[in-house]
């Protein structure tokens, strides 16, 4: 379904993705775990064409290229067929729950506006917020905007979902309101690359994780190879720091 091989960039001379490989099929939910700056939102970014990437190849959506060949129409196809659920929610403060997801059905895919309100509404609805449909961002708590987030990337109806850190920016108390919902589209089939350092999701609800850090992958595996019997020691090291601070 999506196919990255050798994806690379850099920032200021400074290499964050040093030749990334990797595939989703269909249905899958990876988890991508690391270390902060080991590149994991960089690579979200990259794949989505939210910022360029200098070297590597995408088959995805029909599109079959080298990623610096990539000309508008192929940057169009790619945005048309991902959703983005961003780690600070980047909802229009000026707009309700409802316009924030009606916009891009309008805007980008020029539908009328009754039939965008149809979808909205519906997506509303499967993260349990239709009776906020009117609420400005202001008007709603951090758990409250993130699941607006994702409603407008359901909306879309797109062949993959990308989370970066969808509950980082949130408190320890409305974590758990994201992730059922997140629970809830991986139980429905949904496809999901979500980048995460909650490691109760990476471990119960996905299929296949990956430990990056440096720029690499260093191991992917399912969840009970990589929690229970990881390969690598840096692998071993991340985990074991990190689920002793839980």
């Amino acid at each position: 379904m999506l196919k990255i091989e050798g994806l690379k960039k850099s920032y200021a001379g400074n290499d964050i993705l040093k030749g990334i490989s990797f595939h989703v099929n269909k249905g899958d939910v990876i988890s991508i775990i690391g270390p902060s700056g080991s590149g994991k939102t960089t690579l979200l970014r990259t794949i989505t064409t939210l910022e360029e990437a200098e070297g590597g190849h995408i088959s995805f959506a029909g599109v079959d290229k080298d990623f610096q060949k990539l000309n508008g129409k192929d940057i169009h196809t790619i945005r048309r067929n991902v959703g983005f659920v961003f780690q600070n929610y980047n909802l229009f403060n000026n707009k309700t729950a409802l316009q924030n997801i009606t916009e891009g059905l309008i805007v980008a895919r020029k539908m009328k506006k009754s039939e965008a309100e149809k979808i909205a509404l519906q997506a509303l609805e499967r993260v349990g917020l239709t009776d906020r449909r009117n609420h400005y961002p202001s008007q709603l708590s951090g758990g409250q905007q993130q699941r607006v987030g994702i409603a407008r990337a359901i909306a879309l109806n797109p062949q993959v979902i990308f989370f970066d850190e969808p509950t980082s920016a949130l408190d320890p108390e409305l974590v758990g309101e994201v992730l059922k919902v997140m629970q809830d589209l991986a139980n429905s089939g949904t496809t999901m690359v979500v980048v995460t350092h909650q490691m109760n999701f990476a471990r119960d609800v996905s299929n296949r994780v990956i430990f990056m850090a440096d720029g690499f992958i260093i191991e992917q595996g399912s969840p009970k190879k990589i929690f229970e019997n990881p390969s690598e020691e840096r692998t071993k090291k991340f985990l074991t720091d990190i689920l002793a601070n839980v």
